[in-house]
């Protein structure tokens, strides 16, 4: 389901009548009880309904219906009519609602269904008669107002939600520092264990289909904690920064060099570019410059080498490999993106971030200045350590023409303008030394021009 979005359908509903099915909901977002007729032809949605939650077995018999299950049976009792709403308009909104009283309600149940939107905020549409008489013009300009039954379900404490609001409020409080790192180290343990290589060969060849459904699956566990950082990283105080950097350089641990095939061995690499891509764009938005700081330079276990090698160092050959690899021109319609993987990145994560700091509309803005200061800090670090001036080039390469106005100029004259009192310098970002942030900058300039995207 986390590939729905390569489906070209506006509307999707996914039902599901198995246990711990409400593990496909991951993203919380209840149904909308109000709305216009015309949002919901004209809207994009995903929408679920499971059986029931996701620690829960559901029962194969007892229903309304002979030879079907409590679910099954109230289902298709739904659809036959009986979730319509009084105006005869049957969406699948409606029944989700219908359903889940029905069988959370049921003498022969003990689940409880669990339903949301996980992308979109429009509505499948099963049964409108008022539509029919209406031409393709009329349709977008009709003004319906329907009323669609819901029952506001409680965040679960197995939920992204209820995580997400415990750790706001032990953000808020210093004295729960102890607390809040004992939660997150919880979380990243069942994310450790959940990604571990024994859950994915490493031997092998290469399929398509594999390469999909490792990508979901990656999504999918690395959801919780990575939404978890996000919101850290924007409220982090201090005392919280130590949290940040252990989580960072703890999360590599498992990631040692092994045999197998290149693309299986760097995609272990993907939820952690999930992760630094989240944060950093939720660091970025919030001026959290000190949190980035924190990010770009945690210092990676150095045992094994004779030099200590900063978390971006590491992260950034992942994201060559990956890119190397052309993989993620694989999924369709990114057959011709110049940077197909950042691409991707740029469409799955804004829903993800909207629901934890909704960006709106400054998303796009903070996204491209993520990846040009990720950009220039792996440059730097480069040069400091005597090697040739490369970083992976997102979005902004093929925005770059130059002006002032595309991401990386943009950037580098408000470092110029500002001087020692630019934000990511006070951070202490590239040494904290503003005539070093422009060396390297004119350097990695000049590449991004030499490049031939057209």
């Amino acid at each position: 389901m986390r590939n729905a979005e390569l489906i070209r359908a506006k509307h999707l509903l996914f039902i599901m009548d198995a246990c711990y099915g409400g593990l496909a909901l991951t993203r919380n977002i209840s149904a909308g009880s109000t709305r216009f007729l015309k949002d919901m032809l004209l809207r994009y949605s995903r929408q679920v309904l499971t059986a029931g939650k996701a620690d829960e077995v559901v029962s194969d018999s007892g229903g309304p219906l002979p030879n079907h299950s409590v679910f099954t049976g109230h289902l298709i009792e739904g659809l036959l009519g009986k979730a319509k709403t009084e105006n005869g308009i049957l969406t699948a909104s409606g029944l989700m609602s219908y359903v889940y009283g029905k069988v959370a309600n049921d003498r022969n149940s003990n689940q409880t269904p669990h339903y949301g939107y996980f992308d979109g905020d429009g509505d499948f549409i099963f049964k409108a008669e008022q539509l029919k008489d209406l031409t393709r013009s009329e349709v977008k300009d009709i003004d319906n107002l329907i009323v669609i039954p819901f029952s506001e379900e409680d965040p679960s404490d197995q939920s992204t939600q209820f995580k997400l609001n415990k750790v706001k409020k032990l953000l808020a409080e210093d004295s729960s520092v102890i607390e809040l790192h004992d939660f997150l180290i919880k979380e990243m343990l069942r994310f450790l264990s959940d990604t571990s290589e024994d859950n994915y060969r490493l031997q092998g060849p290469y399929s398509k289909e594999e390469f999909l459904e490792r990508l979901s699956k990656y999504e999918m566990m690395s959801n919780d904690i990575n939404s978890l950082i996000a919101c850290l990283v924007y409220w982090a105080k201090p005392v919280h920064r130590a949290i940040i950097r252990k989580y960072f350089a703890r999360s590599t641990d498992r990631l040692e060099t092994k045999s197998g095939l290149n693309v299986w061995l760097y995609l272990r690499w993907y939820p952690l570019i999930l992760a630094i891509y989240l944060s950093g764009i939720a660091s970025v938005d919030g001026k959290r410059y000190d949190s980035l700081s924190d990010i770009f330079y945690t210092i990676m276990d150095s045992s094994k080498r004779n030099q200590n090698n900063y978390f971006i160092e590491e992260i950034s050959k992942g994201i060559l490999e990956l890119n190397r690899s052309d993989v993620f021109k694989e999924l369709p319609g990114h057959e011709r993106y110049y940077t197909p993987m950042s691409e991707y990145l740029f469409k799955i994560i804004q829903p993800r971030l909207d629901d934890i700091l909704f960006l709106g509309k400054n998303y796009e803005r903070s996204f491209d200045e993520f990846e040009v200061l990720f950009a220039l800090a792996v440059a730097d670090i480069r040069k400091q350590k005597n090697r040739s001036v490369w970083a992976p080039i997102g979005r902004f390469g093929w925005k770059f023409n130059s002006s002032d106005d595309d991401p990386l100029s943009r950037i580098i004259n408000e470092a110029n303008e500002l001087r020692q009192e630019w934000g990511p310098i006070k951070a202490g970002l590239y040494g904290g030394n503003i005539e070093r942030f422009i060396d390297i900058a004119d350097v990695f300039r000049k590449n991004v021009s030499g490049l031939n995207w057209w």
